[in-house]
């Protein structure tokens, strides 16, 4: 079996249909299924079920699938290894994450490991948490930092801490001057606050039940970067956490607030890489920058 065939056949398995398969290879339709169809003939079995929402792997291809990941990763590692002879010329590191570090920390972390190594390449792939640790587990990310309300076992996690919500808004907001607010300061202004799939959400919700108030937001939205022109226009506050917007606030644009309820506001965020593989010299490297641009993990892990 070629790599073509089996990178080919993976991207038809996760993305659910040869179509979207070409869109994110940018291959030919046609190109695809011909290899596919080369796969099943050689094997003598239907690798996947056509149904009417796209396709979904056999039983057979399940087995394949397995095999491809295995067999890709090993030629990846293969191939990092010969690239490190020349140090950290070359490479390719894929980090998946969740929004809240996409926004800002990420590209800085990328941009900085980029002035000092300009030969290493990143794909950069923002998921919803869980889907964060799916791909590192699944060998599609090489690192993964997500958001974390639960422990996993899935990966090897390599930093665990906790961070703090903050409420941010413009230097001139009433509250702007306070060492901390209570969640029930937030009732007296606009609110803007990510949608209920979050984390951030989820523990902001979860506050206000205990707090037995409710704040119904102004705007809600999926996407963090639409939260913040609404702050700098308004004298509204967005709820997120204390890491997603770390330029706007060092640079005096916006300012964050400690946000305190009877309920714990801290979130789990986690640095995680697959189980008991060897990562590449690059992608070493730049883990240990990332973690490096974290915060510090208290004495007590918390």
């Amino acid at each position: 079996m070629q790599m073509v065939g089996l990178r080919y056949f993976l991207a038809v398995a996760h993305a659910g249909s040869i179509a979207a398969a070409s869109n994110r290879l940018n291959v030919a339709a046609s190109a695809i299924s011909r290899q596919i169809a080369n796969l099943e003939a050689e094997l003598g079995c239907v690798l996947f079920e056509r149904r009417p929402r796209g396709m979904v792997p056999s039983p057979a291809g399940e087995l394949l699938a397995e095999h491809a990941r295995q067999t890709l990763l090993r030629a990846e590692q293969v191939a990092a290894e010969i690239q490190e002879l020349q140090g950290l010329a070359r490479g390719f590191i894929r980090v998946a994450t969740s929004e809240g570090f996409a926004l800002d920390l990420l590209p800085n972390a990328i941009a900085e490991f980029h002035a000092l190594y300009p030969g290493i390449r990143f794909e950069l792939q923002m998921l919803p948490p869980a889907q964060v640790t799916q791909a590192v587990a699944a060998g599609d990310a090489d690192i993964g930092i997500t958001f974390c309300l639960s422990p996993t076992s899935l990966v090897r996690v390599v930093y665990d801490n906790v961070v703090a919500m903050i409420a941010l808004c413009v230097p001139d907001h009433p509250l702007a001057g306070r060492a901390a607010i209570q969640i029930a300061d937030l009732r007296t202004y606009p609110i803007a606050v990510p949608t209920l799939d979050t984390t951030a959400r989820q523990v902001f919700d979860a506050a206000c039940l205990a707090e037995g108030i409710v704040i119904e937001p102004t705007l809600t939205a999926n996407i963090l970067s639409a939260l913040l022109p609404f702050v700098r226009r308004t004298k509204g506050l967005a709820l997120m956490s204390a890491l997603s917007v770390q330029t706007p606030i060092r640079l005096g644009e916006l300012v964050s607030i400690p946000v305190q309820s009877r309920m714990s506001l801290m979130r789990g965020i986690q640095v995680q890489v697959m189980q008991e593989r060897k990562l590449p010299h690059a992608v070493q490297a730049f883990l240990r920058q990332l973690v490096a641009a974290l915060p510090p993990v208290a004495a007590d892990g918390g």
